[in-house]
């Protein structure tokens, strides 16, 4: 069984019915959504993804990805690139997600993305997404939403009540102090995006002695990210997901689901250690149910 425990629902990349497509082209049985955060985004050169993760992997060189970082949002928050502006959404449309979920529950489960600096109410909209069928836990992105983690330590308080995860792409400093986190909510269920970006090794050192866990997805890791992810973490914290569609082009330049699929594919561990990562850690995480279509 494989789960891909991180995708975003953007039909304006890859639609419905290509999604599907490929999901099946690749073996994918069951995905958990995203909606989209900003606006279709071109691809990345790989030798500039390349040099920021080498920076972000020590301390003394993380600074300086963080200033890269920092030189991409103009004074609205939104994304500057050379190719030009690109809009970051306050508040994803969590019901684009919920929209496919209901029409493929056999298929779908979504993420509720929230953000607690353009909502006054983050707490009543967590109660209005988890209402929801599929619902599987909280999406945050204090990276580009731009905001200090400790506005989220209400939301926190309630998720930990509830026993819902959280998938947070933490950011640099402050936006991602997932050490406060941990300590003060020693029973949340943390899932670090993209490996523990932009901390890496540091994190998953810090991460093993607490309730914190990462997803294999996106470009902002490689293989053998991965792997030095699995290997230090162990296979029991870490989860198969892609970022789809952003990155790893296929042949017709749409999105290649084969590509993270083949990095837990090749890791040296053991069938049981792939399948944990692959579905069941996901399972147990979310407390979701599993059933083919």
């Amino acid at each position: 069984m494989i789960i891909d425990s991180h995708a975003h629902f953007e039909p304006r990349m890859l639609g419905e019915a290509d999604l599907l497509r490929k999901l099946d082209a690749a073996g994918v049985d069951k995905v958990a959504l995203i909606p989209a955060m900003n606006d279709p985004l071109p691809p990345v050169p790989e030798i500039l993804l390349g040099g920021v993760r080498l920076l972000m992997q020590s301390g003394f060189t993380r600074p300086l990805a963080e200033l890269i970082h920092r030189a991409t949002l103009n004074a609205e928050g939104n994304l500057r690139l050379a190719s030009g502006e690109y809009k970051i959404y306050p508040q994803p449309d969590n019901a684009s997600s919920f929209d496919l979920v209901k029409k493929y529950p056999q298929r779908f489960v979504s993420w509720a993305f929230l953000n607690p600096r353009a909502s006054a109410n983050v707490l009543d909209d967590l109660e209005k997404w988890r209402s929801y069928s599929g619902m599987i836990g909280v999406k945050l992105h204090p990276h580009w939403h731009d905001y200090t983690t400790d506005l989220l330590f209400p939301l926190f308080e309630r998720m930990q009540q509830l026993g819902l995860p959280a998938l947070i792409h933490l950011g640099f400093g402050k936006r991602g102090d997932y050490r406060a986190i941990a300590e003060k909510f020693p029973r949340l269920k943390m899932i670090a995006a993209h490996a523990g970006f932009p901390f890496y090794q540091d994190m998953w050192n810090f991460a093993r002695q607490h309730n914190i866990y990462v997803d294999l997805s996106s470009p902002y890791i490689d293989e053998n990210l991965a792997r030095a992810a699995v290997k230090v973490m162990g296979a029991e914290r870490c989860l198969y997901g892609t970022d789809a569609p952003y990155g790893f082009a296929d042949e017709n330049h749409s999105y290649d689901y084969t590509a993270i699929r083949g990095w837990v594919e090749r890791m040296p561990v053991s069938p049981a250690q792939k399948e944990a990562i692959f579905s069941t850690n996901f399972l147990a995480l979310t407390q979701a149910k599993y059933s083919p279509t």
